[in-house]
């Protein structure tokens, strides 16, 4: 799944010619999957990572040509233990990637992909249509979410007889998180939150602490008090972190965001300022058993702010996408464990 949509739309001009590199296919171990893209604009800088790194500066000389020729390029590139010598890489993969690079013109009017982004920038999704085609003209359109379910709304190109495989990539809108306090130690969670590609807001009655450079970044601001808000201006949250430092305007902000059934909801404090908080609503622990995190983040035993940031990120991105570990880290320690 593409999770850098954000980074993409803010390396995009409409003004200007890029490449889409898609991966359409892998075979064997590979870093990204089929679906993940990468633009590159005129000059061969590319925004986002379709290996470790490794590959991107062949593809970026392959997309200078995909410009002059305005047509698609299918690249493979295979990197079997006894292929992949040839390239001198030694990545040791064991896996084999098809990329494909398409031209995105003001001409072809960037093959629906600045529409897609306008809807990524408003938390809209949809899905992008591509046709697999070598050396020839590019072919690829963006449904919005709303045409979905509609049969009659496909690519013409994915009705035809032709025997070349289209692909359709679900958009989905980055994880939006709301912090409610712009005091210095929520700088480093709306840092973190940007590098993971969320859209992240920031609410604060105090404008000076909002007006920081380290907000700047950030999707929106809003100099606000939690009593001047109402439930709806929720609505559009999937995870909110709650760090005012002052009790009643967590409580507040608390208070809202159950009534707005926020997914995730992250309270900086102890346990025993979370039960007060929950107390003031007539609640328990248990009645708000995974939407309610307090203690905020998941203990990695960091006690800086930067850390502090680093353990909430990692338990949202936990929450949004329900991994608790998985079988990587089950296999670490049993070989931590036993030795082998």
């Amino acid at each position: 799944m593409q999770e850098n949509w954000l980074q993409l739309a803010e390396a995009f001009d409409a003004g200007r010619q890029y490449v889409l590199a898609t991966i359409v296919a892998t075979r064997g171990s590979t870093y990204r999957k089929t679906g993940t893209m990468m633009l590159i604009d005129d000059s061969g800088v590319c925004t986002g990572l379709l290996s470790g790194g490794c590959l991107e500066a062949d593809i970026s000389l392959h997309a200078g040509q995909v410009l002059e020729e305005k047509k698609s390029r299918l690249l493979n590139y295979d990197l079997l233990a006894d292929a992949e010598l040839l390239w001198g890489l030694g990545l040791g993969c064991d896996g084999e990637i098809d990329i494909l690079l398409q031209p995105l013109l003001p001409e072809n009017d960037h093959l629906g992909f600045a529409a897609l982004l306008d809807d990524i920038r408003q938390q809209r999704t949809g899905h992008y249509w591509i046709r697999v085609n070598d050396n020839q003209a590019p072919l690829a359109q963006y449904i919005p979410g709303e045409l979905v379910q509609q049969p009659s709304v496909v690519p013409e190109f994915a009705c035809d007889d032709s025997d070349e495989k289209t692909i359709v990539i679900p958009v989905l809108a980055p994880v939006s998180l709301l912090v409610c306090g712009a005091g210095p130690d929520a700088a480093p969670v709306v840092n973190m939150a940007l590098e993971l590609g969320w859209q992240v807001t920031v609410w604060d009655h105090r404008e000076n602490y909002l007006n920081q450079p380290a907000f700047a970044r950030a999707s929106a601001t809003r100099l606000t008090r939690p009593v001047k808000t109402v439930t709806g201006d929720y609505a559009t949250f999937e995870a909110a972190v709650v760090m005012t430092h002052n009790l009643t305007s967590d409580g507040e902000y608390l208070a809202h965001l159950l009534a707005a059934n926020t997914p995730y909801i992250g309270l900086l404090g102890p346990g025993g300022r979370r039960d007060k908080l929950l107390k003031e609503l007539e609640l328990t622990p248990s009645d708000v058993k995974g939407q309610v995190f307090g203690p905020v983040g998941l203990d990695l035993g960091g006690r800086s702010p930067q850390a502090i940031a680093l353990s909430i990120a990692a338990q949202i991105q936990q929450q949004m996408s329900l991994r608790y570990g998985g079988k990587h880290y089950r296999a670490w320690t049993y070989a931590a464990a036993t030795g082998e």
